[in-house]
């Protein structure tokens, strides 16, 4: 989906929500109440059991609960899940007789907790920070869920617990609509960017729910109970769970797993760092990236020193030679959101799937270009799969039309791919690569980086073909 789509379609479930409210403030007579305990039970069930899945969805996509942005996420929903069930096990007339106050607390502190612990989800900590949640990650998961755990049960055994809380002072419900609404929008934005950076369908669903669940609070401050009004809220929270779950099928289905929306969550942070100047960052990025698919586990950092090499062997400035470690290491960036089913694939690559895997390079050149500090590498990015007699990819770029940069890494790259097992096929052996890269100069990578690249590696000790540590 286009950027502007999405952005229309934001607004417009921000506004109509709001505009239906408003006219059922204006027009009390035409808010009509609607009793119905078993739809509320059931309902509200059904919620608070998608919110639960969704949080099971984020601990198996993150493999492990020391990202501290999954971890913040997966509490988030399964805070919002668990309080919420609070709601509906508590509905007047199915398994209590009475109305008692736990039900219309739990209705706020879900949005709210929910609020906070996305906003987390979706924030840049302090790295001393970052790094102690990280350890205890599994540890606070834990005890969240044996808290959420004791709420419920308490609630549920002592109905009278929470009537002290001041669910009627209008100041307090200002104050927690006000603070969840702002989190939750600004989650909306960051989550937003991640999207802009990735394009990935499950990030999209995520910045809809999040702007579905923006309305939650409004609607719950100024609903009438019971009336068609108070139901909104409801049906908001079902939508934005069924909006979620939309998304992550379709990645699912197109990418053949779920591990796409933790790298995109990685990666969204580490181009943010870039933004703003911090090019350390570039080592998230390149984990992400090598974190795709184990079995090229270092073939980054390969390329970057191969690149390396060649630059130095055709005397290029220091700052050439930064740029050129740069855009090697960022060279495959746009491998995230590329399907786990292609990059994974054992056998050969049916048309459709080499397609699919021909994108990643205008997508990388699209993500550099998006972040201020590495604009100026993306045009040698997106063409590091060009080639010499124009046969290459995304634009069938020939000769010195190709970035020389671009040229030097697609040496480095195609040494490395071929002296490195992959699913499809074991490695070549030096000889054979060499060989290759002889045969195809000239017509598809460039002479004189090739011939610059074999006199490197004639000079280079072991039988490798890999660069030393001195090196």
């Amino acid at each position: 989906m286009q950027p502007r789509y999405l952005a229309a379609m934001c607004g417009a479930l921000v506004a109509l929500p709001m505009a239906l409210l408003a006219f059922f403030l204006a027009f009390p007579a035409h808010d009509r109440v609607i009793m119905g305990d078993q739809l509320h039970f059931w309902g509200v069930g059904a919620t608070a059991l998608a919110s639960a899945v969704a949080c099971g969805v984020i601990v198996v996509a993150a493999r492990s609960l020391r990202e501290t942005r999954l971890l913040f996420l997966a509490l988030a929903f399964i805070a919002i899940g668990g309080v919420f069930s609070v709601h509906g096990l508590l509905t007047p007339h199915v398994l209590v007789a009475g109305f008692h106050m736990p039900l219309v607390v739990s209705s706020w502190v879900s949005i709210v907790a929910g609020a906070v612990l996305v906003a987390l989800s979706a924030v840049t900590l302090p790295d001393a920070v970052d790094r102690a949640i990280s350890r205890a990650g599994s540890a606070i998961f834990a005890w969240v869920s044996v808290a959420i755990g004791a709420y419920i049960a308490v609630s549920m055994t002592m109905h009278g617990w929470l009537d002290w809380a001041p669910t009627d002072d209008s100041t307090v419900q200002y104050v927690f609509a006000g603070t969840a609404t702002a989190l939750f929008a600004f989650a909306a934005w960051r989550y937003w960017q991640a999207y802009l950076f990735a394009r990935l369908p499950s990030q999209a669903a995520m910045v809809v729910a999040l702007v579905l669940l923006m309305d939650v609070p409004a609607v719950l401050l100024w609903g009438v109970p019971w009336a068609a009004s108070w139901w909104m809220y409801h049906l908001l929270y079902g939508a934005a769970f069924a909006v979620l779950f939309a998304g992550w099928a379709v990645e699912a289905r197109r990418a053949g797993s779920l591990s796409v929306i933790a790298e995109a969550l990685s990666m969204r942070d580490a181009l943010a760092a870039l933004d703003r100047g911090k090019e350390a960052r570039v080592v998230d990025l390149v984990d992400a990236i090598e974190a795709k698919d184990v079995a090229t586990l270092g073939h980054v950092r390969r390329v970057s020193a191969y690149a390396l090499a060649i630059g130095g062997s055709l005397n290029l400035g220091a700052s050439d030679l930064r740029d050129l470690a740069l855009a090697a290491e960022l060279h495959d960036v746009g491998k995230i959101g590329t399907p786990d089913a292609i990059l994974l694939k054992p056998g050969k690559l049916t048309e459709e799937e080499f397609a699919a895997m021909r994108t990643h390079a205008g997508r990388g050149r699209d993500i550099a270009s998006s972040v201020r500090t590495i604009r100026h590498i993306a045009p040698i990015i997106g063409a590091h799969h060009e080639r010499m007699n124009g046969r290459g990819y995304p634009n069938g770029l020939a000769g010195d039309g190709i970035p020389l940069l671009a040229r030097i890494i697609a040496v480095a790259d195609t040494y490395d791919a071929m002296t490195s097992d992959r699913a499809y096929r074991g490695a070549m052996s030096r000889d054979a690569a060499i060989a290759e890269l002889i045969r195809v100069r000239t017509e598809e990578l460039d002479a004189a980086c090739v011939d610059a690249f074999v006199a490197w590696l004639s000079r280079e000790r072991g039988s490798s073909g890999r660069p030393s540590a001195a090196a």
